[in-house]
């Protein structure tokens, strides 16, 4: 962590943010278990009421009584409360779900099949007739035969003859004959072995007694239409229509919230009504959580129910189930059984589930987790963007701080106030501003009284040697002329002080204004080597390197001055026993000089400050004042060198040794 940058510091803070989705997902999970319980726990109620309500129905109401009895059981015909959509066009893709409904019969050696589904408005019909020879209408009077097929309802009958496969007419007979019924919707489609014909009626044409008649007819060799039978789904008798919706009670529930289903001893359905949640199809979201958006399996396509369940119910003993416990899906079954006195008759089956409500909060935990994502991607951008600004401020700050200020502590130029911005980098910026200034002021004192003292005091140290000088031609006493001699050397080493220490300004000057440009190094060793053994001839000289060429960015002349100054300090210490060493060297990616002499080492703490001001390691220093390699380090930094002194390893010399990173060099 400590080691990280501010920018990837502030990342790392912000994906702490996502543990707020994990943890309101965990709420989530929570808010869910406590929806199951409470449903469970009003499923169970309402189960309760509803047994007490349909005892009562039973004691009162003999048609249901009758419905429960399976001694006697009237033919009826079954109706399917619709669960799907159905799109009237003559064809029966969309009613599989409905198939446990249909009544099959057989007459002629062909097979007829008829289904019923309703729902509050409406009910459809699909009749599927196998026939080999399909004779349609050719008069619209409807006189001659031709295929057709009649429906008898409460007060009269619907005719459905097509002149063609497509939409049908409903035609019902009056005393001035055939009159279409508008309001029903019917269309005829033929098939590879024979048609089928879709209708849609309003509920309230219905009534509660149905018939329904097949006219087959077929073509003789004369191509003449002949009527080869007349059949019928009920033996040509109207039957009761055994309607999910015929029962007040049951109407009255809410479709949406609970399924109800009324079962006789045999287990066939005698009622049902609803089923639950069929809104939550309507919502895309909600495919996110479900690829069945079935909350609670259909039963609407079955008869009767067999499960041991039921059959623990149906001797007396209710059964509570939460199915699916912990599920999105997860569901309240409870089944009560129905008593006529102290006889069983049948069997309350009510189920519910909590899906809808856990939707709707998994809906709104979704808008929340987008609209958290939304708010959490700009605030990480935003954070971002402001962190990447403040580390590239505190970058320009480092930058331009490490170009203010030389390694030797002098000022090279202040930094510049920060105006812009006004925060802790922009306070930080202008308290270095005002840092640099100062050390500016202090510096540019310090050179200029240099300057002052070597203009004032050369006045009175040239009366003070004029003094001495005309003391010295009179008669004095060895005492006396000890005396004199003593001051007119202080008064010589001062004025030699003075003069050196001018001498360092002026050099200081000339490098800050020198201009830089490419040098070889390895051109200007080789010739300052032949000229070294010229000047001093007493002392041997010896150049070593292992490049042929390298170039540095600089001052040829203040780099042999540098040399001129290593080599001055080597000549004083150097006891001749060995050559006088220049080595130039490329070391694992650096550039290194050394120079380097036998003699006396240098003392170790004395290592560091050998290239300090005014520091002299001589016993007798006598005219050195110790800028020699003082001038060489300025010189050294200049071209942006680094220069250390180190004893031998034998304690045998000293060697002064310059590096240079890569980047300042080209070989």
């Amino acid at each position: 962590m400590k080691s990280l940058s501010l920018k990837w510091r502030i990342l790392l803070i912000s994906c702490v943010f996502l543990l707020i989705p994990l943890a309101s997902w965990l709420i989530d999970s929570k808010f869910e278990s406590d929806l199951e319980r409470d449903n469970f726990q009003q499923t169970v109620q309402q189960a309760n009421n509803l047994r007490s309500f349909f005892e009562q129905l039973i004691q009162h109401d003999n048609n249901f009584r009758q419905k429960l009895d399976t001694n006697g059981v009237k033919p009826t015909l079954q109706v399917a409360l619709r669960e799907t959509g159905i799109l009237v066009d003559g064809f029966s893709d969309e009613w599989y779900p409905y198939h446990g409904f249909t009544k099959r019969i057989q007459n002629f050696g062909q097979t007829a099949e008829l289904s019923l589904v309703e729902d509050q408005k409406h009910m459809f019909l699909l009749v599927t007739v196998e026939d080999d020879d399909i004779a349609y209408r050719q008069n619209l009077d409807m006189t001659g035969m031709s295929d057709k097929v009649e429906l008898q309802l409460d007060g009269y009958r619907l005719q459905f003859a097509p002149l063609a496969p497509g939409r049908v007419a409903a035609l019902r007979q009056t005393s001035n004959g055939f009159r279409e019924v508008a309001s029903v919707y019917a269309v005829w489609q033929e098939l590879t072995e024979g048609y089928q014909l879709e209708i849609r009626i309003p509920r309230n044409q219905i009534g509660t007694l149905f018939s329904a008649e097949i006219h087959d007819v077929d073509k003789n060799v004369n191509s003449a239409p002949v009527l080869q039978g007349l059949y019928s789904f009920t033996n040509f008798e109207q039957v009761a229509l055994n309607s999910m919706l015929s029962v007040g009670a049951l109407s009255r529930l809410s479709a949406d919230d609970y399924r109800v289903m009324i079962t006789n001893l045999s287990g066939d359905i005698v009622y049902g009504y609803g089923q639950p949640h069929q809104d939550i199809k309507g919502h895309w979201r909600n495919r996110l959580w479900l690829s069945d958006l079935s909350p609670i399996q259909t039963r609407g396509s079955k008869v009767s129910l067999s499960s041991d369940e039921l059959d623990q119910t149906l001797i007396g003993k209710a059964q509570e189930q939460l199915v699916d416990e912990g599920l999105l899906t997860a569901y309240s079954r409870i089944l009560e059984p129905l008593y006529d006195g102290e006889q069983v008759v049948g069997a309350l089956i009510i189920e519910s589930s909590a899906i809808n409500q856990k939707l709707y909060l998994r809906d709104f935990w979704l808008r929340m987790l987008l609209l958290m994502l939304l708010f959490w991607v700009l605030m990480v951008w935003w954070l971002y963007r402001s962190s990447k600004d403040y580390s590239r401020r505190i970058v320009e700050l480092r930058d331009i701080t490490e170009e203010a200020v030389s390694e030797q502590g002098q000022i090279r130029h202040v930094i510049q106030r920060e105006e812009y911005y006004d925060d802790e980098v922009a306070d930080l910026t202008n308290t270095f501003s005002h840092l640099t200034t100062r050390l500016k002021q202090h510096h540019d004192y310090q050179e200029k009284l240099v300057a002052r003292l070597n203009h004032e005091l050369r006045t009175p140290i040239a009366i003070i040697r004029s003094s001495l000088d005309n003391l010295s031609v009179e008669n004095l006493s060895e005492l006396d002329a000890q005396m004199l001699h003593t001051a007119q050397s202080g008064a010589s080493r001062m004025s030699q002080t003075l003069s050196r220490l001018s001498e360092a300004t002026r050099l200081e000057q000339a490098i800050k204004s020198a201009d830089k440009h490419n040098f070889d190094v390895v051109v200007v060793l080789r010739d300052l080597t032949r000229a070294y053994a010229t000047n001093w001839p007493e002392h041997q000289f010896e150049f070593e390197t292992n490049v042929d060429e390298v170039e540095l960015k600089g001052s040829r002349d203040l780099f042999v001055q540098m040399v001129d100054k290593l080599i001055t300090n080597a000549v004083d210490f150097d006891d001749q026993s060995q050559p006088i060493r220049l080595k130039l060297a490329l070391e694992e990616g650096r550039l290194l000089f050394e120079v380097s002499n036998r003699g006396t080492p240098i003392e170790h703490k004395a290592l560091k400050s050998v290239f300090s001001l005014m520091h002299s390691s001589r016993k007798n220093s006598g005219g050195h004042l110790g800028l020699g390699l003082y001038l060489a380090k300025l010189i050294a930094n200049f071209h942006n060198g680094h220069i250390v002194a180190k004893n031998h390893n034998d304690q045998g010399g000293v060697s002064i040794v310059i590096s240079w990173k890569n980047k300042y060099f080209t070989d």
